[in-house]
């Protein structure tokens, strides 16, 4: 009973000191979680936000953002002791919560960044191709992917360097379908010079002509142009085939003679395959006539 008194005194007795450290460490804990706002808040104004900060840049200084925080998680380790051993460990859970949400978002944004890099590369590497060796169907299944990834990442897409590249993906979803339409074979002389003019550039096709040279142009600014050209490409293209067609076709067809009685005058005719055949080849020119292409 006289030890039990003993310290039952001895606690009533250092009980103002408990309550002051306590107090002082509640002040502590609220002291850093307003630096820990105030970090999060300014670091949401850092380069590595921006599009134009670039990839290199960006992945380093979002390494360094791990030894800011060191002095934060110090603090955490510190106050948190303090406040477990007097009773209250509930006091350090927001800080502990706000610094690893900070790590969070420092890990999302390596992750983005890394994507950008990876993008990017895939556009340089698109740029130097030649033109006569462009392949746009695979591209666009590749950049397609590449959305695909940058959408599903879990970061703030109200970044500047999210909405950078998710814009410059658009632009090649818009261009590699163009491009596509501009590589078809029924690609005439004539329709590559309605499009310099469209574009007010001239250049080339050849073995030196880079896909780079085509993605200056902004085809996207004459998309419905650009169409517009290449479906006339297309329906010409389509009439030529049938033209060549019907050439040959009608070239070896020969005409049927058969005795008038006894006149002695031939009858010319068509036999029934070739009269027949003759009714759909008119059906086909006829429909060639109401073309809007047909001046060419």
């Amino acid at each position: 009973n006289r030890k039990y008194s003993m310290s039952a005194d001895v606690k009533k007795e250092i009980a103002p000191l408990v309550n002051i450290e306590n107090d002082r460490n509640k002040l502590n804990i609220k002291k850093l979680e307003e630096d820990i706002i105030q970090f999060t808040q300014d670091m949401k104004k850092r380069e590595f936000f921006q599009y134009s900060c670039g990839a290199p840049k960006a992945i380093e200084k979002l390494d360094g953002v791990y030894s800011e925080l060191k002095i934060f998680e110090d603090g955490r380790d510190t106050y948190g002791d303090f406040a477990d051993k007097f009773g209250n460990p509930e006091l350090i859970q927001k800080a502990v919560k706000d610094i690893e949400g900070i790590k969070l978002t420092i890990d999302n944004m390596k992750q983005l960044w890394d994507h950008i890099d990876i993008v990017q590369k895939a556009f340089s590497g698109f740029m130097n191709n030649k033109w006569i060796e462009t392949q746009p169907f695979e591209m666009e299944d590749e950049v397609k992917k590449l959305m695909k990834t940058l959408k599903d990442m879990k970061v703030d897409k109200r970044a500047n360097a999210y909405a950078g590249i998710l814009e410059e993906i658009k632009k090649w979803l818009i261009f590699l379908p163009l491009i596509a339409e501009l590589a078809d074979k029924a690609m005439r002389d004539r329709h590559w010079d309605s499009i310099k003019t469209k574009v007010g550039v001239q250049f080339t096709i050849d073995d030196n002509l880079l896909l780079k040279d085509i993605y200056d142009l902004n085809l996207g600014k004459f998309q419905e142009d650009v169409e517009e050209i290449t479906d006339q490409a297309r329906q010409e293209a389509k009439m030529e085939k049938t033209l060549e067609k019907l050439q040959d076709t009608w070239k070896d067809v020969c005409f049927e003679f058969t005795p008038h009685k006894d006149s002695g005058v031939q009858m010319i005719r068509l036999s029934e395959e070739n009269f027949d055949m003759l009714e759909e080849n008119q059906v086909a020119v006829t429909s060639m006539f109401s073309s809007r292409y047909l001046s060419t």
